[in-house]
């Protein structure tokens, strides 16, 4: 069935081919058509509690990879009572000190029943469970003391996906993804992609890993790919990180050490063996990794690594060790109020780096954080993840400053201010370089079924463009299974471009739908605007929109009983208007099925 359904995808790309140079109109029209010919559904599964658990401030800042690992956990909640700290600590959804207050709150005092017993725990708050709440289940055990994920219980998901794509030529992707889980103990998964373009393996990119959990020992044994975060990222942390103008709970990070990655997007993870090991409150992570053994054998690296952590119910200190650099970080929760740091040592270059910074409550509902962080301009930043406001950890010495206002849960405020001071100067300017950054971000529930969202972003530096302002307003409205969300985005740069679309959703129990058309008018590839468009799980894509042109989007998904679920989207991009140089269109068609169990 689902690859009948590609083929016929297939033919239907080829005749949007055709279609395009006669007629755009008719070619839009098809898609509709086609979406209800192929009767599915898609959705945008917890995207809003993914973008709210982060700390971003909307979808486009959002790292793909975060968002698959977060949307398993939405269709497949992690429970928390029956769990085992390894494991919690390796869903990034608790870091190690949280984990060790709960598992410590359990064992005095029995499984937590509630969320509201949830945010009694030390280093717990409300407001943290409420962003928690979406990826957790608070479903007790069998018996006291028993974990049933422990018995050997097999579960698992297999997702498989087939995309075509007509510009100015046809272009093909494929994609698998399956992992199997026996109970607590054992975890395989793999995962592969091959982009649009050859089917080669040139092209391909993949990920293997398995993860063997001895209780006993309280030990992981991970050979494969996998992802290593720890401190604040200073010295390792493999990823995407957020933007330095972030909400407070996004300044400071919750390192997860080492953890099995099963991603369609997996481009970051460490290829190699790890183990990691916990002795009461002290955990022991090492890895030996082997950059670019995928891409050649020629020029295969060896880097090994270690940390040393140790933890307790208010906060943790660790060291770490790799690629010739050294670091200390620290975290606490002190009265509701949590502090951390992390000092690095480059080696080889023989310079330092830091970062400190602080999140606090200043009122019953608002807010703060600040951080302040020193990267010299000859500091190794190779695997580095810290927050900064440049695109690496180097060459920068800067603050930023955030709060968030949310009274009552019918409005919510959000600033933030970031400046930062580049010793060697950026390219064009002369001297030593200086930019500054401002956001100010409103949400409004005006009734129960209407929220509003209004963002405005600048950014002033000293080389280059010199001003960025970014506007844009969100109106979502919602009446029982119907949505309609309207955005206008507004930028000037080099010059001003512009981006607005309205697009409607429906959900009635097992199928979802979702229709979008949007207009763009940008000229200068400097005043190009980023737009996040729904997908299936796993095709996370934010694309940047350039030109005079508008898009039409119909993505939907359908659940069957007993058989998965499976999605479907249709897009075309067209460009009408008269332009300086003419682009082609481009019609997308993706069939995407997800069995679980």
């Amino acid at each position: 069935m689902f690859w009948h359904k590609t083929t016929i995808s297939t033919d239907t790309a080829a005749i949007f081919a055709d279609m395009e140079r006669r007629n755009m109109w008719g070619l839009i029209i098809a898609v509709f058509l086609l979406a209800a010919a192929e009767c599915a559904a898609q959705s945008d599964e917890g995207m809003e509690a993914i973008v709210t658990f982060l700390g971003a401030d909307s979808p486009e800042d959002v790292d793909d990879e975060d968002a698959e690992r977060l949307a398993h956990y939405i269709a497949r909640p992690l429970k928390l009572n029956q769990a085992s700290m390894p494991r919690i600590v390796d869903s990034g959804l608790l870091d190690r000190y949280r984990a060790a207050s709960l598992h410590d709150y359990i064992q005095r005092h029995g499984e937590v029943l509630s969320l509201a017993e949830l945010a009694l725990i030390d280093g717990f708050s409300d407001a943290f469970v409420q962003r928690l709440a979406p990826f957790i289940s608070l479903e007790s055990s069998s018996l006291p003391g028993e974990s049933p994920d422990a018995e050997g219980n097999l579960r698992g998901d297999l997702a498989l996906k087939a995309g075509a794509k007509h510009n100015e030529g046809m272009f093909w992707t494929t994609a698998l993804k399956a992992r199997l889980e026996a109970g607590d103990g054992l975890s395989a998964a793999l995962a592969f992609t091959s982009p649009y373009g050859r089917f080669d393996a040139e092209n391909m990119t993949y990920s293997i890993s398995v993860l063997w959990r001895c209780r006993k020992l309280h030990t992981d044994f991970i050979l494969g790919d996998f992802n290593a975060r720890f401190g604040q990222g200073l010295a390792l942390w493999n990823g995407l990180s957020l933007s330095s103008l972030s909400s407070p709970s996004a300044i400071m990070k919750n390192p997860t050490g080492l953890s099995q990655t099963s991603s369609f997007t997996g481009n970051y993870a460490f290829t190699g063996v790890g183990v990691e090991t916990s002795i009461k409150s002290l955990a022991v992570s090492a890895f030996l990794a082997f950059p670019g053994i995928k891409t050649t054998f020629r020029n295969v690296k060896v880097m090994p690594a270690l940390n040393l952590s140790y933890y307790w119910r208010y906060g943790q200190v660790a060291a770490t060790y790799v690629s010739g650099k050294v670091s200390i970080d620290t975290r606490m929760c002190i009265r509701g109020v949590d502090v951390f740091a992390e000092t690095v040592y480059d080696c080889i270059n023989r310079v330092p780096a830091a970062l400190c910074g602080t999140v606090f409550p200043a009122g019953e509902h608002l807010s703060m954080a600040a951080i302040l962080r020193y990267y010299p301009v000859s500091l190794n930043a190779d695997h580095s993840g810290a927050i900064c406001s440049n695109t690496s950890a180097r060459n920068e010495y800067g603050t930023t400053f955030t709060l968030e206002y949310n009274p009552m849960n019918r409005h919510r405020v959000l600033a933030a201010i970031d400046a930062a001071h580049f010793p060697e100067p950026k390219k064009g300017d002369r001297g030593e370089s200086l930019q500054g950054k401002c956001m100010l971000q409103w949400e409004w529930h005006a009734l129960s079924w209407i929220l509003v969202k209004a963002r405005f972003a600048e950014r002033y530096r000293t080389w280059g463009d010199a001003f960025r302002t970014d506007v844009k307003a969100d109106v979502q409205t919602q009446l029982g299974e119907f949505r309609v969300n309207l955005r206008l985005n507004a930028l000037k740069c080099r010059g001003w471009g512009g981006l607005t679309y309205l697009e409607g959703g429906y959900e009635a129990g097992r199928i979802l739908l979702w229709v979008r058309q949007g207009f763009f008018h940008i000229d200068d590839w400097n005043d190009r605007i980023y737009a996040y468009e729904r997908g299936a799980p796993g095709g996370f894509r934010v694309p940047a929109y350039y030109g005079r042109g508008l898009w039409t989007a119909v993505t939907a998904s359908v659940r069957f009983r007993q058989a998965g679920r499976l999605y479907f989207r249709a897009a075309y991009t067209g460009y009408p208007f008269p332009q300086e140089k003419e682009k082609p269109g481009k019609a997308e068609l993706e069939l995407q099925y997800v069995y679980d169990f």
